[in-house]
């Protein structure tokens, strides 16, 4: 059996469940995506046919593929950093593009396909579906009408926090979530020229990361409130935060109601963010379609569940055809 992981060099948050993955008996192929189309290639020659050069391990048939975890893409990251910017631009889009249409003729079963990822990541859906299924989620406006937002913030009597998708600093970053200040509101007719997502802000005791494989379920929680400047955006000193998460454990209705969401987003994995309130009330911020894990590692066996979905014999959940 084959597993083949997609990710980018230097990613040591793999090496665990690759060890999972060959316990059971199984092959990882941990393709270092950055490194192609220079270090590694793939070839489609007809329905079926064709193969994945993975970097350092050798050549991959793509019927012989099991499963595709893609965990982190990063197609043409290392070209040569003196070749054009248009001809970079050109080979990072087309080697993305060859790679994943020759792998979606493979039989293999995805975490999570492309376009399911596409789909799953768009939070208006995601907020309306969990709340669909039960899980609170605040009071949220995305909009580039500032008449709007003005009559969004005025309606909430309370703090508002403000998110982008885009990181607007050149070469990308996190990107952080902004609990808005005076005169921020005073600036509100900016958004004509650039939609942002206003929230009401929850008041928060802590903050729970609850991580999907498959169908099991693993949550820590980190206390907010004791923790200098992890108030607004606990990422803004995420490091210092790394000893203060613990284990948590969900009550059966919001791991019911979790589940029930990935079963609408037709995912098999996520990364949830939560909010505790001083009430003990959770409220659902989003759903991190790839998002980041293995850092909590040392609370739950994240690696063995990769490996338990990774190599099981069939998905768990159904994926409607015009997403695979």
């Amino acid at each position: 059996m084959n597993v083949l992981i997609l990710t980018r060099s230097g990613d040591g948050a793999v090496r665990d469940a690759a060890e999972a993955i060959r316990a059971r008996g199984a092959t990882p192929w941990v393709c270092a995506t950055d490194r192609m189309p220079l270090g590694g290639g793939v070839q489609w020659s007809g329905p079926g046919e064709g193969w994945i050069d993975v970097p350092g391990q050798g050549r991959l048939g793509l019927s012989d593929i099991h499963s595709v975890w893609a965990r982190r893409l990063a197609f043409g990251a290392a070209v040569p950093a003196d070749w054009p910017a248009d001809m970079a631009h050109a080979v990072r889009g087309e080697t993305r593009h060859v790679v994943l249409a020759s792998l979606a003729d493979s039989p293999a079963f995805w975490v999570d396909p492309p376009a399911v990822y596409a789909r799953a990541r768009h939070k208006a859906l995601q907020l309306g579906l969990a709340a669909e299924v039960g899980l609170r989620v605040p009071r949220t406006l995305e909009t580039n009408d500032p008449d709007d937002a003005r009559a969004f913030v005025a309606s909430l009597d309370g703090p508002v926090v403000a998110k982008m998708f885009t990181d607007v600093r050149t070469g990308g970053g996190t990107v952080y979530t902004n609990v808005l200040a005076p005169d921020d509101l005073q600036a509100l007719d900016a958004l004509q020229g650039c939609p942002m997502i206003l929230q009401e802000a929850v008041p928060k005791a802590g903050e729970l990361r609850v991580v999907v494989v498959g169908e099991q379920v693993f949550a820590v929680r980190l206390p907010t409130a004791e923790l200098k400047g992890a108030q607004g955006d606990w990422r803004r000193v995420g490091e210092r935060t790394l000893d203060a998460w613990r284990p948590f454990r969900l009550d059966r209705a919001t791991r019911r109601r979790i589940l029930a969401l990935h079963d609408r987003l037709h995912t098999h994995y996520g990364s949830a963010d939560l909010i505790e309130t001083p009430s003990g009330e959770l409220v659902f911020l989003e759903n991190n379609a790839v998002g980041e894990s293995f850092w909590l590692q040392r609370h739950h066996p994240l690696a063995r569940a990769w490996a338990d979905l990774l190599t099981a014999d069939g998905p768990l959940r159904h994926v409607p055809s015009h997403l695979r």
